[in-house]
């Protein structure tokens, strides 16, 4: 027969003192004589209490928790692709009892296609619990929408609230900066601390490689100017295009592969054999997309154009062919993340900080490289 756990009302009865000494045995032991929590501990041992860490936390007004709020990234990246959550097995059907539950191998395959699922938040994700660990701090994940109640939901359980990606809307951002610290990762909008990407330097060094290595003399922009580091991209790749004599930059396709994947101007482009010679888009996702749309049509990087991405997710080295990108070091970005709110005590007397990060030239197969 189970029995309840064990009660700070249980070790204040057996130690013969008050529930606020025992509180404060275990909170505070500088307020207690060392005789007395000596005796509390002693009970505390015999009944087989455990003080909760949550409770201690609350005592003082914290958690020991920070929140991750991501927002869905799962991709469709091509026509006629499903969506990633489309067509799963429903479980309550299986027969969990089974000596060895059987499992569908086409579907474990569509479900892990690197293509699809979001290795970008997947790996600040994973930096964000790694530093949280190094600190001893809990982590909550949350994944939902942009509406301020979604937010607020998540920051009214944690200390400090980092969202990714920047494509919620300024409001609801500064109501909670008011209450707890905040941080912005891949968006410079808003109040709170900022982790960013050097997207300027990546998309210079990325259109420099493609005209000077390799000749281009036509670039073509394709992905939708949508969340910060997009339109700092394009922007990026506008004035990158400018600095270099005899060379012409346009806009190709402002398809948004989270929203409708379908490349219909850059198909039109392809048909006609009017491409440019080398193709930047706004992320690797965007790009992976692109090699598998113009390869039906017979076009294949890098022969018939070069073709280079933003990101550097892991997706871009199994490719084929292996695609030329930025690697932004989105690991550390979510560590950067974490830090920067272990270290603000919430209080107002931290300044807003912005940490950009540098990035690197990732060359593969894509543009002749690799």
């Amino acid at each position: 027969m189970p029995t309840s756990r064990p009660t700070v009302y249980d070790v204040a009865e057996r130690a013969g003192v008050s529930i606020a000494t025992v509180s404060f045995a275990f909170r505070r032991p500088d307020k207690v004589r060392a005789e007395t929590r000596e005796v509390v501990l002693q009970a505390a041992r015999e009944i087989g209490y455990v003080p909760s860490g949550s409770a201690r936390n609350l005592a003082r007004g914290r958690t020991g928790v920070l929140g991750l709020h991501l927002f869905d990234l799962l991709l469709d990246v091509a026509p006629g692709t499903p969506a990633a959550d489309e067509g799963l097995v429903d479980l309550s059907t299986l027969d969990l009892g089974a000596p060895v539950l059987e499992w569908d191998a086409a579907e474990d395959a569509r479900a892990s296609e690197p293509k699809v699922f979001p290795l970008y938040v997947d790996e600040v994700q994973r930096g964000f619990v790694l530093e949280c660990r190094r600190n001893t701090t809990g982590v909550l994940l949350r994944r939902g929408g942009t509406g301020p109640n979604e937010i607020a939901e998540t920051a009214g359980q944690v200390d400090g609230l980092a969202i990714l990606p920047g494509h919620v809307g300024l409001a609801p951002t500064a109501a909670l900066s008011s209450s707890v610290p905040v941080v912005m990762v891949s968006s410079a909008g808003g109040p709170g601390h900022h982790v960013l990407a050097d997207n300027v330097g990546g998309i210079r060094s990325l259109v420099d490689h493609l005209v000077t290595v390799h000749g281009a003399r036509s670039l073509g922009w394709v992905g939708a100017a949508d969340g910060w580091d997009p339109r700092q991209r394009r922007d990026a790749f506008d004035a990158a295009v400018v600095s270099h004599a005899e060379v012409t930059g346009e806009l190709v396709d402002p398809v948004d592969v989270g929203v409708d994947p379908v490349f219909t101007a850059l198909l039109e482009r392809a048909d006609a054999g009017s491409l440019p010679d080398a193709l930047v888009c706004a992320t690797d996702q965007t790009a992976l997309a692109v090699i598998d749309a113009l390869r039906e049509r017979g076009v294949e990087a890098p022969r018939d154009v070069l073709i280079a991405g933003f990101d550097g997710i892991q997706a871009t080295r199994t490719s084929t062919p292996t695609l030329t990108t930025v690697r932004q070091p989105m690991e550390l970005m979510g560590r950067l993340a974490a830090h920067l709110l272990l270290t603000d005590p919430g209080d107002g007397s931290i300044a807003p900080r912005t940490v950009t990060v540098a990035v690197a030239l990732q060359l593969g197969g894509s543009c002749g490289c690799g």
